[in-house]
């Protein structure tokens, strides 16, 4: 309720500012772009800093957009099969369906909980730094003019751009074109790969509890405990999906903080119910899955929200270097295919980046509905 709160409260903040600024003040900025629930700023004094960057290490930056290059076309076929090869799944193999195989956009509020909006803010930013740093200097490298780079916002949802100059770019070598355009992907991946193994190196591999996101009024177990274990029973992801506990006349829950007991009604005792179905018994309306750091320790909370916060940056940075090398118009991939079928000979080429992206339209469409008909609705 608080979250969908700020949004209403945000939403309105966005109107009364584009109302001010449009209709009262009548300010005009060559820089910033305000419309309703829209913000673009840009800065034009970007070639000066991509220079200095690019010329720090040319060598090293060749070898980037060359391995970027070669990341990128694997990344394309590896888009295509995975979606291909998902969609097969559901349609002949449905006993094999899991977890494994949902495809859902990230949309805050109706895919994404609204709590994950931090989480998600962090990744964004972090991805669309490197993405598009990565453009601009590569850009720079291969002699291309930067007409501008900035920041722009969706509401709350960031984003970045760098933007080269369009005859210039169009007008380069195919070559140059698809190193521009792979490199962003690259940086993505590479980002991705660095946060797993960061995490392989920080957290357990087990789980070590259930922590308590979200509790009812006049709960006795407080929000950021760890539930360890309920009567002897480990908490877990498992433990709460899939065992039952049958109910004595009272029920221990041990904590990472301390021990609660409560006392179960007579008329109950001796049932048997899930594990879940109790926590939310005992005013627990929310909990999530708790990795410890392997050396213990810590304060649950930061440690939580620390493994939250690369767990999602991992996510986007992989899913968006994957996603953004399908050859689909408005996306690198389709101007890495352009530039590919250009330099090949190819005469039609329009038409074949239409198909392309008409074909990859066509599977990721099909992924999303046919995860939502084996698995219904539901928030990340």
């Amino acid at each position: 309720m608080i979250f969908e709160l700020t949004l209403a409260v945000i939403a309105a903040a966005w109107v009364l500012a584009y109302l001010l600024l449009r209709y009262v003040f009548k300010r005009r900025s060559e820089n910033i772009s305000l419309y309703p629930l829209f913000l673009i700023v840009r800065s034009r004094g970007v070639t000066e800093p991509l220079d200095r960057l690019a010329a720090a290490a040319p060598r090293f930056w060749d070898a980037v957009s060359r391995a970027a290059t070669v990341v990128g076309v694997g990344l394309t076929a590896f888009a295509i099969y995975i979606l291909a090869s998902n969609l097969s799944t559901y349609l002949f193999r449905p006993e094999t369906v899991g977890p494994q195989n949902i495809v859902i956009p990230l949309i805050i509020g109706v895919t994404i909980r609204v709590e994950q909006i931090p989480y998600l803010l962090i990744a964004f930013g972090v991805v669309l730094l490197t993405h598009e740093g990565l453009h601009g200097i590569i850009a720079r490298r291969e002699g291309l003019p930067v007409k501008s780079a900035g920041i722009f916002l969706v509401f709350i949802l960031p984003g970045g751009f760098v933007e080269p100059d369009e005859e210039s770019f169009r007008k380069s070598p195919p070559g140059a074109r698809i190193r521009v355009a792979a490199v962003g992907s690259f940086a993505n991946l590479a980002i991705g790969v660095i946060v797993i193994l960061a995490m392989l190196g920080l957290f357990s591999q087990s789980e070590g509890g259930l922590i308590v996101v979200q509790t009812e009024e006049g709960s006795s177990i407080p929000v950021n405990e760890v539930l360890v274990s309920i009567d002897g029973i480990p908490a877990n992801s498992y433990t709460a999906r899939n065992i039952n506990i049958t109910l004595r006349e009272n029920i221990t829950v041990t904590g990472l903080s301390g021990t609660y007991t409560y006392r179960v009604r007579p008329e109950v005792v001796g049932e048997s119910i899930p594990l879940g179905t109790l926590v939310r018994s005992l005013g627990v309306s929310r909990v999530d899955i708790y990795i410890p750091l392997r050396w213990g320790g810590g304060d649950p909370a930061t440690v939580y929200n620390l493994y939250k916060s690369l767990s999602w940056l991992q996510l986007v940075s992989i899913g968006v270097a994957v996603f953004n090398m399908l050859p689909i118009h408005m996306l690198d991939g389709s101007i890495i295919l352009r530039a590919f079928l250009e330099k090949v000979g190819v005469k039609r080429v329009g038409p074949a980046v239409n198909l392309a992206t008409a074909i990859c339209l066509i599977l990721l469409a099909s992924n999303i509905f046919m995860t939502y008909s084996f698995f219904g609705f539901f928030q990340l």
